[in-house]
């Protein structure tokens, strides 16, 4: 790939690989067509404090499966948002076991419950109560958790053919908190990712809601986020 990677133990940033300053054009370039192991190990090999985030959506399983080989211990930040499946949440039990994740769980400062009784339900989609919902309930915990791990690099599962703010990102861009967002599974297929699931014979999750999103395409986010 043609990058010799500097200790991690070295923290000027003239020797790190993963900085604002950083040129991410060449490592997209570079990983273009790598597997995303060989992403993983080149990532995992240069980072100084990486974490993941996941939400634990459908074939989110295979992403942490393929991270956790590569970093066992690397903490994984989950926003328990309150507004899971009863699905959703014994998947992740099942998941936390068999994977052995280092969770780190993060939930807003007011319960599902608190904000159903003073706000309401979810609020339509595109209107300030949403966003100050998606805030509440999402952003501001994500933030917090930024804040306090203080990472380098965010890894996360997402990949091109999601929608159409992904499909213009990249493996390695620029993230919110300083960080480098890391996506190992970027160019990856949806078919791609579910015969990775049924190869290693892991559990997924069918039955899942996201209530800052609404609808599958659109983006819940966390990658808008600056």
């Amino acid at each position: 790939m043609g990058h010799n990677a500097s200790s991690n133990t070295l923290q000027s940033l003239s020797d790190r690989v993963f900085h604002h300053g950083a040129d991410l054009a060449t490592l997209n370039q570079d990983f273009a067509g790598a597997k995303p192991s060989e992403i993983m190990r080149f990532t995992t090999k240069n980072a100084q404090n990486p974490v993941v985030f996941t939400n634990f959506r459908p074939l989110a399983v295979a992403f942490l499966h393929l991270v956790t080989r590569a970093k066992p211990d690397i903490p994984v930040i989950w926003v328990d948002h309150g507004y899971n499946t009863p699905e959703t949440y014994r998947h992740i039990e099942n998941v936390v076991k068999l994977l052995e994740l280092n969770l780190r769980t993060y939930s807003p400062k007011m319960s599902a419950a608190h904000y159903h009784a003073v706000h309401g339900g979810i609020p339509p989609l595109d209107t300030p109560e949403h966003d100050f919902f998606s805030r509440t309930v999402k952003l501001e915990p994500f933030n917090r958790a930024m804040q306090e791990l203080q990472p380098d690099v965010w890894l996360n599962g997402i990949r091109h053919d999601q929608n159409a703010h992904r499909k213009n990102l990249d493996i390695f861009t620029q993230g919110n908190h300083g960080t480098i967002r890391v996506a190992p599974m970027f160019h990856l297929r949806e078919i791609d990712v579910e015969e990775y699931v049924y190869e290693n014979d892991l559990p997924d999750n069918d039955v899942y809601f996201d209530p800052t999103k609404g609808e599958e395409h659109r983006e819940c986010g966390l990658l808008l986020e600056k």
